[in-house]
């Protein structure tokens, strides 16, 4: 019979029965939902305990120690070097080291911020052309109205009552500008919407414009910009820094020769042609620009041994660099203590800035020396492990250049110390007195902080094999 009915109406349940109870159940369950609502699910943005557990387990605890302890440690380098000038252009000692720890708040907060933001959001493209625009903007307002003339360079810009150190921002802006730009060629490759032509020579042209002339030639008008102000050790750091970012952001090794001879021919002829073409007067405009570094050069070169008829240089020329050498090998093995120099009373001009490390020397001598090498040391090996383990090209490249721009720096205000170097004016990172170099530095050091939150491939675990062991039936 139920079978008859079934054939009749296909889609009849025959139980009655059954119908009624599941009917029954299906209303009360109605009713329970209207009485008490479902909790609404959480959503996935919201900030909870365990995502801050989160976040603190994938943050680098070492490199956090570490900046904190060199900043520590810098500003109590800075306070016994820079008292007696501070005193004596603004009557209190502590100046430059309440100035300096402003400074130094206003970076840890931004350092933070950056390494707490995924650096996804960094690689997008608009993040890249603003970087890029900033840093072209900064330089070519700096080179019109910039200020600092006396220092031998424009290469502040006043911003109302602030005064920026616009090269300092630049340096950061352009490597997250080429990271930013390698990352998109890479993205648009991968998604096929780079077409490739059918000739050979046409698709080998293509790839050295496309993987080397642009991102690099961006740079490389940014940095002219930057050298006719002329600010030469910018320029030199930048090159330096720009340099390494193409050896790690897979640019093919064909369109990296391949560019760097067009550019390299290019920039020859550009100048050659404007070296002809411009009058007499405006070389000579030209050339009293570099006089500074001319000076020093020649003050690089001067042999002590030279007659003083032969040499134009004169006592006041070579005093700041005679002087800090001096202090450099008046430390010692412990140095004369900390606070006792006799350097700093303006026997060195500037202490508190590029001849830091020679009054520290002075202070601490060859042991203080060791201790902050060794704090470098282990921050360069630090920032290392996290370029080695980057995930993708712009992660490496930012990480890389981030690291780059950091050392660079240590390097060439320690070689001009030792005399290995001409002076250049750069300054010790994390050390010297400076505000916006102290800002830029530490965003720098949250995007190394960034990657190594969120950018790099972790090192997998290996199973324990005792207890897999275990497991075996018969063991």
């Amino acid at each position: 019979m139920a079978e008859k009915y079934k054939k009749i109406i296909p889609d009849m349940d025959v139980n009655p029965k059954k119908d009624s109870h599941e009917d029954d159940r299906a209303v009360v369950t109605d009713i329970e939902k209207l009485i008490e609502p479902p909790e609404k699910p959480a959503k996935d943005n919201a900030i909870t305990v365990a995502k801050i557990e989160k976040a603190v387990r994938s943050t680098d605890i070492a490199m956090v120690l570490m900046i904190f302890a060199i900043i520590v440690f810098g500003l109590v380098v800075l306070y016994s070097v820079s008292g007696p000038d501070a005193y004596g252009q603004f009557q209190d000692s502590s100046w430059f080291l309440t100035r300096q720890i402003r400074f130094t708040v206003v970076g840890l907060i931004m350092m933070l911020i950056v390494a707490f933001i995924p650096i996804e959001f960094f690689a997008q493209k608009w993040v890249a052309i603003s970087a890029f625009v900033l840093s072209f903007g900064l330089a070519f307002v700096t080179l019109a109205m910039g200020v600092g003339r006396e220092h031998g360079a424009s290469r502040w810009i006043n911003i109302g009552p602030i005064q920026l150190q616009s090269s300092e921002i630049i340096k950061v802006a352009l490597i997250v500008a080429f990271a930013g730009y390698r990352a998109t060629v890479a993205r648009m490759r991968a998604d096929g919407k780079i077409r490739e032509p059918k000739s050979d020579l046409m698709k080998f042209i293509k790839s050295a414009m496309i993987d080397f002339i642009i991102p690099v030639g961006m740079c490389v008008v940014v940095d002219i910009v930057i050298v006719l102000q002329p600010h030469v050790s910018c320029f030199i750091i930048i090159a330096a820094v720009i340099f390494m970012c193409t050896l790690v952001s897979e640019i093919p090794l064909k369109s990296w020769l391949t560019g760097s001879f067009i550019l390299i021919l290019l920039g020859g002829a550009l100048g050659a042609v404007m070296l002809a073409m411009s009058p007499a007067d405006t070389r000579d405009r030209f050339m009293k620009n570099y006089a500074h570094v001319f000076k020093r050069l020649q003050i690089f070169n001067a042999d002590e041994e030279e007659e003083d008829e032969e040499s134009t240089l004169t006592k006041d020329d070579t005093r700041q660099v005679d002087n800090a050498h001096n202090a450099l090998g008046s430390g010692g093995m412990w140095g004369v203590g900390l606070g006792n120099s006799r350097s700093k009373y303006n026997y060195v001009s500037e202490a508190q800035n590029d001849y830091i490390f020679s009054i520290y020397i002075e202070e601490t001598g060859f042991v203080g020396g060791v201790i902050l090498m060794l704090m470098y040391l282990v921050m360069f090996f630090l920032c290392l492990r996290v370029c080695w383990r980057a995930k993708d090209v712009f992660s490496r490249t930012i990480a890389t250049g981030c690291t780059a721009l950091i050392f660079v720096e240590v390097l060439m205000n320690i070689s001009v110390e030792l005399q290995v170097i001409p002076a250049t004016g750069v300054t010790l990172p994390f050390i010297s007195y400076g505000g916006t170099a102290q800002i830029s530095l530490l965003i720098a050091y949250g995007l190394i902080m960034s990657v190594s939150r969120s950018g790099t491939v972790r090192p997998s675990k290996k199973p324990n094999t005792s207890d897999e062991k275990a497991l075996k039936p018969g063991v």
